[in-house]
This record gives structure tokens, C-alpha cells and sequence, in this order.
């Protein structure tokens, strides 16, 4: 299913999501409604990725209390591989030490992705 779309259908699944939010009593002006990446940056992590992971999952996130954003939504770029959070032993793509895997499934969490620019 993952394949270029109209952007008539993209701009009405938009629509559809603004009016749902809306309806919710949410005011949409003062929400996060896209999140920008610099396409150099971010392909440049795509292609890092690349070797280790099969799928970028996209979620959507809540910057927590003491953050600048806090409050605000944003997206989580997350690599994965067969199913599961992607791992690398290159300490350049993991900042955190995970837990301990199976020997088949060495390395640490590989890091998602984010800090884009919020709209508005």
C-alpha cells in the first residue's frame, strides 16, 4: 500500500482530519499541523539507516513537560527491521545503550528521528 497518492486525495484526508479535530473543540490555528524536514538532512539519515532497517515507521508524538515544544504534537521517524526497533553496534547511529538482546540481535537501539520544523 505504500505508494504515491493524488494530492486531491492527500489534501481531503487534511481536510477530513482538521474538521474531526475541530469537532473535538480543538482550534487548529494554535496546533501543529505539519512538520518540515530539510530533504538533504533527512535523506542523509534515511541513507545511514538504510543498512540496517526495512521500514520507517512515522508516529505521532507529544513533546513532554520541560521541553521548548511542550504540548505540542510532532512526528517520530522510527527505523525497523523484521518487526522490531532497529539496532546498529555503530555508537554514531545509537546515543543510548539498549537493553541486552538475544546474541542473534546484537548492538543497540538505532536513533529515530525528528526535530523538524513545526507548522505553525
Amino acid at each position: 500500500m505504500s505508494k504515491p497518492i493524488p494530492v486531491s486525495q492527500a489534501s481531503a484526508m487534511i481536510k477530513t482530519y482538521d474538521t474531526y479535530m475541530a469537532s473535538l473543540g480543538v482550534d487548529m490555528k494554535d496546533q501543529t499541523q505539519s512538520v518540515s524536514f530539510t530533504l538533504t538532512e533527512l535523506m542523509a539519515w534515511l541513507n545511514k539507516m538504510a543498512p540496517i532497517a526495512d521500514e520507517i515507521r512515522i508516529f505521532m508524538g507529544d513533546y513532554p513537560s520541560g521541553n521548548p515544544n511542550a504540548g505540542r504534537t510532532s512526528l517520530v521517524l522510527w527505523p525497523y527491521k523484521s518487526g522490531k526497533p532497529a539496532r546498529t553496534t555503530d555508537p554514531s547511529l545509537a546515543s543510548e545503550p539498549g537493553e541486552e538482546q538475544d546474541p542473534g540481535d546484537p548492538g543497540d537501539p538505532a536513533d529515530p528521528y525528528n526535530d523538524g520544523r513545526l507548522n505553525p
